[in-house]
């Protein structure tokens, strides 16, 4: 072997320890199951992307391999779940992510089981592997302004980086080359990897050592002695600012004349929210649950949007999630017991 190679295989199995450093942090961690199951095989994945093509070239194991190459193919399709579970708290999958993970899995699988294995697949499905990853950062983003949770604002960039790192290498990479990159160029390439996962490990070590993506929810209230909190929840009741369609956390901040990422902090360590939504909406189906029961002839979507919601549809969900019953039933509830 030449001294490229020989340095193309050093820097594998260096950025190999570093993913497996990564399954052992998250696998021993106290996040729910879901998050480890999906963090754990998208490394697994990742492990396998970097070690696979070294073992069939070196090794006379290559038909015994073959099925292995279905950990890379999944990659994406963990990594939107992996986001989905730790940016939207939901255990529940939207059925459009359902869609498109199973169709990229099982397309994966065909192409597997009919023995064309994973280089060689066909541009739609790198494609579709790009639309995986740009669901992932679309999910990532969107909700950066109502996050209320410090260590998890923290981690969106990198979330993003992540993302665009893989999608550049999986999809990118693999169709301007052919998947027989130059090995000049695959070694410039896995270095910038390697370099990134040593990145990742030192964030992730030090600003979160007990790997925790997902913390227990702490009890919400609106019980404080904060003079800063107190005078919050003075003014979003007598002066019914959650009314305001376009309330965020900065116009807060700057009519309470204090930081942002103070105030951020406050509502989520004091009083228990992890979501700016989820804070403001509490008041919204308060008011709103009471005028449904005192204003019987007024529309419910005349409610809805007097209360600050943008839609009816948002509108059903919270009030569903808070009372347990939609709008219109707990009116006809209510009326029934007067």
């Amino acid at each position: 072997m030449s001294s490229l190679e020989y340095l193309n295989l050093a820097i594998r199995f260096i950025g190999a320890s570093q993913i497996i450093l990564l399954i052992v942090y998250v696998a021993v961690s106290k996040n729910p199951g879901r998050v480890k199951t999906v963090s754990v095989m998208f490394l697994l994945g990742c492990l396998s992307y970097l070690l696979l093509p070294t073992i069939e070239k070196y090794t006379l194991i290559y038909d015994q391999i073959t099925l292995l190459w279905i950990f890379p193919s999944i990659v994406p399709s963990m990594l939107l779940l992996l986001v989905w579970f730790i940016f939207e708290e939901e255990c529940k999958w939207p059925i459009w992510i359902l869609v498109i993970t199973g169709i990229s899995i099982g397309a994966s699988l065909y192409y597997q089981y009919v023995g064309v294995g994973l280089p060689g697949s066909p541009i739609w499905l790198q494609v579709l592997k790009a639309v995986i990853a740009i669901s992932a950062v679309f999910i990532v983003w969107h909700g950066r302004d109502n996050d209320l949770v410090e260590m998890r604002s923290k981690i969106r960039m990198l979330m993003v980086l992540v993302v665009a790192l893989e999608t550049f290498v999986i999809v990118v990479f693999e169709s301007v080359t052919h998947y027989s990159p130059p090995l000049a160029l695959d070694t410039l390439l896995l270095s910038i990897v390697v370099l990134f996962l040593f990145a990742l490990s030192f964030f992730l070590l030090r600003l979160n050592p007990e790997g925790l993506f997902m913390r227990i929810e702490s009890p919400i209230t609106h019980e404080t002695k904060d003079p800063m909190l107190m005078e919050l929840i003075e003014r979003m009741e007598s002066e019914r600012l959650y009314a305001d369609h376009d309330l965020r956390v900065g116009s807060l901040a700057s009519l309470l004349n204090v930081p942002e990422y103070k105030l951020r902090q406050k509502i989520n360590q004091e009083l228990g929210y992890r979501n700016f939504n989820q804070f403001v909406n509490r008041y919204r189906i308060e008011e709103a649950g009471s005028k449904l029961r005192k204003e019987a002839r007024t529309p419910v979507l005349s409610i809805a949007l007097d209360v600050g919601f943008r839609s009816i549809s948002s509108f059903n969900s919270a009030f569903q999630a808070h009372f347990g019953v939609s709008p219109t039933k707990y009116r006809s509830e209510s009326l029934t017991e007067s």
